[in-house]
C-alpha cells in the first residue's frame, strides 16, 4: 500500500450557503443597505430572501445591523507588549476581518475611540425610534503598549449623505447606569463630544419615524481619554402598539476602547 493511500482526504468545499454568508460578512454597512434595498424592491417571491439576509432581526417589524468599525485604513490601536509582533502586521494589514479577530481576542484594542455603524430597517409598517442609551459596563486602567495606526487606503471621497452621529465621552459617565441621549445632548460634560459630532455630520435627533420598508442609519462613537472601558448601547423603538428595546454591541461582546493616557486626578 502506498503512502498516498494513507493521506487524509481533502477538506470539503464550503457549501454555497457558507460561501454566501462569508461574502455577506465582508460587505460594508453601506453596501449591505444597498443590497437590501435592491432585494426589497424585487418581486414578491423574493421577500423571504430579504428577511434572511439581515444579520440580526428583532422581529417582524424591524431589522438591526450593528457593525463595529475595524477599518484597516483608519483605525488606531494600542498593541500591548505581549502582542508586539503584530505592530508591523497591523500597518500592512488591509483585512478588516483579521483585525476584528485580533481585537476580539484582546491582542489589540481600539485607542482613543471606537466606532460602530447602526442600521435600522422597518418592515411592513412604520416604526418610531424613541431613545438611545449608553451604558458603561466596566472601567479600568488603560491598556499600555505601542500605538499602531493602519495606513490610509486613499480612494475617492464618498459624496453620499453622511449618517447621523452620536459621540460620547465615556470617562464622564457612571458605571452600570443607562444614560439616555437626552442627557448626553444637554450635559456640559459632553460638550466636546457634541462638537465632534457636528464636525462629522449631523447629531442624531430622536424620536424619529422610519417609514415602512425604509432605512435609517447612524454612527455611534465612544471615546475614552484615560481608561480601558467596556460599554454598550440600547435602542428603544415603538411599533405602534408595543415598545421594544434592543442592545447594540460588538456581535454579543461589549464595545471596548482604551485611553492613551491615565486620567489625572485634580
Amino acid at each position: 500500500m502506498s503512502h498516498e493511500d494513507d493521506a487524509p482526504p481533502p477538506p470539503p468545499r464550503p457549501s454555497p450557503f457558507a460561501r454566501l454568508k462569508h461574502w455577506h460578512a465582508t460587505l460594508s454597512l453601506a453596501n449591505r443597505l444597498g443590497l437590501y434595498a435592491l432585494v426589497l424592491t424585487a418581486i414578491g417571491v423574493l421577500a423571504p430572501v430579504a428577511a434572511a439576509v439581515w444579520t440580526a432581526t428583532t422581529g417582524p417589524e424591524v431589522g438591526l445591523l450593528v457593525d463595529q468599525d475595524n477599518n484597516g485604513c483608519t483605525s488606531v490601536w494600542t498593541v500591548p507588549d505581549r502582542s508586539a509582533e503584530l505592530v508591523d502586521d497591523i500597518i500592512a494589514n488591509k483585512d478588516n476581518r483579521q483585525l476584528a479577530r485580533w481585537e476580539r481576542d484582546g491582542r489589540i484594542t481600539h485607542r482613543g475611540s471606537v466606532k460602530a455603524q447602526v442600521g435600522v430597517h422597518s418592515a411592513e409598517a412604520p416604526i418610531e425610534v424613541r431613545d438611545l442609551t449608553i451604558t458603561v459596563l466596566s472601567r479600568t486602567d488603560p491598556v499600555t503598549g505601542e500605538q499602531s495606526r493602519a495606513q490610509g487606503c486613499g480612494g475617492e471621497p464618498d459624496d453620499g449623505d453622511e449618517p447621523d452621529f452620536v459621540v460620547v465621552d465615556l470617562d464622564t459617565l457612571p458605571i452600570g447606569t443607562d444614560v439616555p441621549i437626552g442627557y448626553l445632548q444637554g450635559s456640559d460634560q459632553q460638550a466636546q463630544a457634541r462638537a465632534e459630532a457636528d464636525l462629522l455630520g449631523e447629531q442624531i435627533t430622536l424620536p424619529r419615524t422610519v417609514g415602512a420598508q425604509d432605512f435609517y442609519s447612524f454612527t455611534l462613537v465612544g471615546r475614552s481619554a484615560g481608561h480601558d472601558t467596556e460599554w454598550r448601547a440600547t435602542v428603544t423603538w415603538w411599533d405602534g402598539e408595543q415598545v421594544h428595546t434592543d442592545v447594540l454591541d460588538n456581535d454579543g461582546a461589549p464595545f471596548r476602547v482604551t485611553g492613551p493616557l491615565p486620567i489625572r486626578e485634580d
